[in-house]
């Protein structure tokens, strides 16, 4: 009786005086309460920040010193998460998720030519995929950034004992798959030792 007692007395605490105890949530309770379905979102975690070093001709040309790759949240239910790519000239991209886009269509891309992997072919569902939101360069970056107006990354991540490189595909244009090879622009390797 006495433990029935105190946890009414405990409720009750938690509402405050004169109003139902819907409204004595907090915030997101009532919201979510209410049914407001936006108001129950809780994007997924994103793993760490990955660093890498310039290392490719290219990359070191373009983008010399440390790209930085900070993973975000998804903004809403019905959207992937991100990424911004940071390069150390000043160049950043900020990308959403495009799950299974290295795949899509009924002519996927071909990166048999475009990616080395050194243990064997390059594993096509491995690509990861992003669209570009949001692109800054700056105005002494060469070429204009890794496109004149960059649409679309792609990475593909290599792991050794002790190292591990990622190579970036950039792509302009509207539409993925691209309907033929000019949409690449170039790719860019870079790597992380552990």
């Amino acid at each position: 009786m006495r433990i029935t007692v105190a946890v009414a007395v405990l409720a009750l605490a938690a509402c405050e005086p004169g109003k139902p105890a819907e409204e004595a949530t907090s915030p997101a309770l009532s919201e979510i309460a209410s049914g407001n379905p936006a108001s129950s979102f809780m994007p997924a975690p994103v793993g760490p920040t990955r660093t890498y070093e310039a290392m490719s001709k290219t990359a070191i040309s373009f983008t010399p010193g440390v790209l930085i790759m900070t993973p975000t949240q998804q903004k809403s239910e019905n959207l992937p998460s991100g990424m911004v790519f940071a390069f150390g000239n000043g160049i950043i991209y900020e990308t959403t998720a495009t799950p299974g886009g290295a795949v899509q269509g009924e002519k996927p891309f071909d990166w048999t030519n475009i990616i080395v992997d050194p243990a064997g072919p390059v594993d096509a569902s491995k690509v990861e995929m992003f669209s570009v939101d949001k692109e800054t360069v700056p105005p002494d970056a060469p070429n204009g950034g890794l496109c004149a107006k960059t649409s679309f990354l792609a990475s593909y991540v290599v792991r050794s004992p002790g190292a591990e490189d990622i190579t970036i595909a950039a792509f302009q244009g509207d539409t993925w798959p691209p309907k033929d090879a000019t949409a690449l622009c170039g790719t860019f390797t870079y790597a992380n030792v552990h």
